[in-house]
């Protein structure tokens, strides 16, 4: 007799001797369950890694922002210090003239808070360098210049109004050696009385108006005839650049490539 097998039975039978084989050539075992490590190591995951920076993007003059991401300070040749308060004209000249220092003098300015009959103290101390509105028209003032004036505690600057004689500027007595440039450019700038006043009349300090930095630029831009008779060539070409560029502050930015227009950097 004869037996037949179908070719499917004999696929199971083959399977079934090499399943045999295979076990009883495996190493002895304390279980019959098969373990994880049976069925295959499993493929390990790449370690995540942290997008790089472009390279300019790390560090512009040792200085990063909070928001290095998109823009960096840009460092000047020194920090000047420059006492502010709110009030609309005094903080007006602030950023006019503070404006010349950063986009035309390449100085990083910064504007230090505090109350006007604080700015004393401060300027003595050499917490501030420049107070650019002190009015002598009140007495106590006046005799406060002529006094540290006297003792060479501080510089008489000059008077940054036109029309106005009360109103000089105060100085530290460290300013002219470390920047002789921005003294200069301070005898120089006298503003006349009439368009300052008018711009200044319109700051305000809340979320509706005009604010001091907007109105230095508002002036810069209509008074053009006026200030580059304050500056060489050279400086009026910069300011120029950066009235163009919509730079309203006073703070001097340098974007990277990440889809940041380059104006967004002088802005407010």
């Amino acid at each position: 007799m004869i037996c037949r097998f179908s070719k499917r039975t004999l696929a199971a039978a083959l399977a079934a001797l090499i399943s045999l084989a295979v076990f009883a050539c495996a190493p002895e075992r304390d279980t019959p369950l098969i373990t994880s490590e049976e069925f295959g190591t499993p493929t390990p995951l790449p370690t995540p890694t942290a997008t790089r920076l472009p390279e300019e993007a790390v560090e512009i003059a040792g200085r990063r922002t909070s928001d290095a991401q998109t823009a960096l300070d840009v460092v000047g040749k020194d920090i000047i210090k420059i006492a502010n308060w709110k009030e609309g004209g005094p903080a007006m000249l602030n950023n006019l003239l503070g404006y010349f220092m950063v986009w035309g003098y390449d100085y990083t300015v910064e504007l230090v808070e505090t109350e006007p009959e604080d700015y004393r103290d401060a300027i003595e101390k050499g917490e501030v360098d420049l107070v650019l509105h002190v009015d002598t028209a009140d007495e106590d003032t006046g005799a406060w210049l002529s006094s540290v004036v006297e003792s060479g505690t501080v510089i008489d600057g000059g008077k940054p109004l036109a029309d106005s004689e009360t109103v000089r500027i105060a100085m530290h007595p460290t300013l002219p050696e470390r920047a002789p440039d921005l003294v200069g450019f301070l005898e120089t700038a006298t503003l006349p009385g009439e368009a300052f006043t008018k711009i200044a009349a319109t700051v305000k300090f809340g979320r509706i108006g005009v604010t001091p930095g907007v109105g230095a630029f508002k002036y810069l831009k209509e008074q053009g005839a006026v200030w580059n008779t304050w500056v060489s060539e050279v400086e009026a070409s910069k300011v120029q650049e950066a009235i163009d560029s919509s730079k309203t502050s006073l703070r001097n930015r340098t974007c990277i490539p990440r889809g940041v227009e380059a104006n967004d950097c002088g802005r407010n």
